[in-house]
């Protein structure tokens, strides 16, 4: 991509954000930072020379100026059930790509819901373009592959994190009121939240995990169409996210799926990255490069859009076959 195309980064000085906004000016992107903290903004675009503009999404003519001549919005504003849909909106009104880094089950449906309206505008519209999500999705279409179609698909992450950032665990909160999905026979269907707990193993030993309402069910099914699918967290009482050890300890983070196919044939795979929010830097960016580039269309899943090896150019990232059965 040519780095003078021009693209916002909203929400740039949350603690993610800020992680992404440092990540791109690396690699020598010069995003347009914006959000609603005036002090936040203005000191990080002082630190990095990068424009910037106070923008409060409640104020759609704002929002509508700011976006002229802008050919991307990378959203890093969590919780994204306010976030997402007024930017999202914004992108296919000014014909810009929408991109965002969220998780949230609510949000993939009303975003995936834009598919025709973003095709016509000829844009792309991506949610999930950080760690759980891209990592989850690109195993799922690869094993859906690799199975010929699945029919039965299980998807899980977990994060590996130095200090978890505060926009998760309120996007945790606004969703948890939604208690616990599936999908079965191409169908959502609701359950007791902590019901349908079971145990996978990762390389670094078994993880407990439940049914929860993460954007990585919805993913899947735009990945792969297979009718049944569960999207695992990792329960609570994991300590993965309460780990002491400092940033420059190895973390090891990892997505989990299994995939069974028409004739019974099952393959599983674990994506082992490093620690959880470098990976969503580097993801969200790369993401960024290739939707300039590919001008893809559409409301899109990580691994539709880039391919079921976009996770292997996260440096630092591995994939590994776990069971391929005929």
């Amino acid at each position: 991509m040519s780095r003078s195309q021009s693209w916002m980064l909203y929400g740039a000085s949350g603690y993610t954000g800020t992680l992404i906004a440092r990540h791109a000016h690396e690699r020598g992107h010069r995003p347009l930072l914006a959000g609603r903290s005036t002090a936040g903004i203005t000191a990080l675009a002082g630190q990095l020379g990068l424009p910037h503009r106070v923008l409060n999404l409640d104020d759609p003519a704002a929002l509508s100026a700011a976006l002229d001549g802008v050919d991307l919005v990378l959203n890093a504003a969590g919780p994204f059930l306010h976030t997402a849909a007024p930017l999202a909106e914004a992108c296919l009104a000014a014909g810009a790509h929408y991109l965002d880094i969220g998780n949230e089950l609510q949000v993939f449906l009303a975003l995936y819901d834009l598919d025709q309206r973003a095709q016509r505008a000829g844009v792309a519209v991506i949610p999930g373009t950080g760690f759980g999500v891209v990592a989850t999705n690109c195993l799922a279409r690869y094993l859906s592959g690799a199975v010929g179609g699945a029919q039965t698909l299980d998807v899980a992450a977990r994060a590996a994190t130095a200090r978890p950032g505060p926009g998760i665990a309120a996007s945790v909160r606004e969703n948890l009121p939604y208690g616990g999905w599936t999908r079965r026979a191409g169908h959502l269907h609701s359950q007791p939240l902590g019901s349908g707990m079971t145990t996978i193993a990762l390389p670094d030993g078994p993880c407990h995990v439940m049914p929860f309402p993460t954007g990585d069910l919805e993913a899947a099914f735009q990945a792969t169409g297979a009718p049944d699918i569960t999207a695992y967290s990792p329960v609570p009482a994991n300590p993965a996210a309460s780990d002491p050890r400092t940033p420059t300890d190895d973390y090891r983070s990892f997505g989990w799926a299994r995939a069974t196919g028409p004739d019974g044939a099952v393959a599983e795979a674990v994506l082992q990255a490093g620690e959880s929010y470098a990976f969503t830097a580097a993801a969200s960016i790369r993401a960024v490069e290739e939707t300039l580039d590919r001008s893809p269309r559409g409301a899109l899943s990580p691994a539709t859009a880039f391919g079921v090896d976009f996770t292997l150019t996260i440096p630092g990232t591995t994939r590994i076959d776990t069971m391929m059965s005929a």
